[in-house]
């Protein structure tokens, strides 16, 4: 007799089993892993009963959200499986439950049942204020700018643009904003394996961008399968940019590689010394964007090295307590080898240099419509 294929759903409770171990070792909980119901109803996310050791997921979560969001369902009902477990049922979102959960790390979105669905998506999003839009959309005009053929004026678009983020946050902090709201965002390219010049990219977020960034895994439901996953972790109109960035820089990395490979014969093992060059060409420009420069907007001179350095290093302690909660057992990556003298790295380095941020088109992400739209 052939072997018939196995349903779809069977698979997700499968994946949802092996989700759940991993959660528990990532958030050092000693919790048995119950049978997993795959649910057809659209009402009721998830929910946990006690009597048959059985967690049920709706099928209509997973068809219509994001993995990220059905980990956080999952998580939820974890909660309660503690609660169970460790409490003898002691209440249902109460004292008990919100220890259980902060725990087990459910974003807060997720940690009530009494929210609604549609209410708990967009507290999991999260909002962008006035001032943020504002900014925003100043950035995105600068981006415009940057398209021009004149290396002066492209640069100069793009160092204006990071002194409005500067600007930006110094003022936030200076407020004393008490929930920093920081959020997640996860970019899958659907392949096994990150690219060196997708790390060396994060780094250029991290260290310019407002964000941290951690190299991950991620389940696709309709492809059943795992695939490698980025997250960036920061405020939102953080991560509206730094998505558009690193787009921006993946796509001209690739497009400037082609180039190179087609017109002087780069072999593909120079690929890693390439990229690395390309991004540190990148990271040299940025660099000037840190210098007490000539910038102004308004008469408002660029704000002195210190401040700056200052003020990433507080917004990287923000988005800790955020990252913490995601990856409790983080460990750091490394980058390929590559040869900082060869052929390909100062040619790499070259073309980054003459790159600067700009609006375009990006093969995937929200893009500068992101940007416009505050949406991300």
């Amino acid at each position: 007799m052939e072997n018939q294929p196995i349903d779809i759903e069977t698979r997700w409770a499968a994946q949802l089993c092996l989700e759940h171990e991993a959660l528990a070792w990532r958030y050092g909980v000693s919790l048995a892993t119950p049978t997993i119901n795959i649910s057809s109803g659209e009402s009721l996310l998830g929910w946990w009963d006690f009597k048959i050791h059985t967690i049920s997921i709706s099928s209509h979560l997973i068809k219509t959200q994001a993995w990220d969001i059905v980990l956080e369902v999952l998580k939820h009902e974890m909660a309660h499986q503690y609660v169970s477990t460790f409490y003898d049922n002691a209440d249902s979102h109460g004292h008990y439950f919100k220890l259980a959960c902060k725990k087990l790390g459910v974003h807060r979105a997720f940690v009530t049942g009494k929210k609604d669905y549609n209410q708990r998506l967009q507290e999991f999003k999260g909002d962008l204020s006035a001032d943020a839009q504002k900014m925003l959309r100043k950035v995105e005009k600068l981006m415009a700018l940057g398209q021009s053929n004149n290396q002066a004026e492209a640069q100069a678009a793009s160092r204006k643009a990071n002194y409005l983020l500067n600007k930006y946050n110094l003022a936030r902090i200076k407020e004393g904003e008490g929930d920093p709201n920081i959020g997640y965002l996860t970019i899958c390219h659907k392949k096994k394996r990150i690219e060196s010049i997708q790390k060396a990219i994060l780094a250029v977020l991290r260290d310019y961008y407002y964000v941290n960034c951690v190299t991950s895994r991620t389940y696709h439901a309709y492809d059943d399968t795992v695939y490698k996953s980025i997250v960036l972790i920061g405020r939102k109109e953080a991560l509206i940019v730094a998505e558009y960035v690193y787009y921006f820089l993946l796509d001209t990395g690739r497009t400037l590689w082609q180039d190179f490979k087609h017109k002087q014969g780069g072999k593909r093992n120079e690929k890693i010394s390439f990229d690395m060059g390309f991004t540190a060409g990148i990271k040299d420009n940025h660099e000037l964007m840190f210098a007490d420069s000539k910038i102004k907007i308004k008469g408002d001179l660029s704000l002195p090295v210190n401040v700056t350095r200052s003020l990433m290093e507080q917004n990287h302690e923000e988005n800790r307590q955020e990252e913490s909660r995601l990856f409790p057992r983080l460990r750091s990556g490394r980058y390929g080898r590559h040869q900082s003298l060869s052929g390909a790295f100062k040619e790499g380095f070259k073309n980054g240099k003459n790159t600067h941020v700009s609006k375009g088109l990006t093969s995937c992400g929200s893009g500068v419509s992101g940007l416009l739209s505050g949406s991300g």
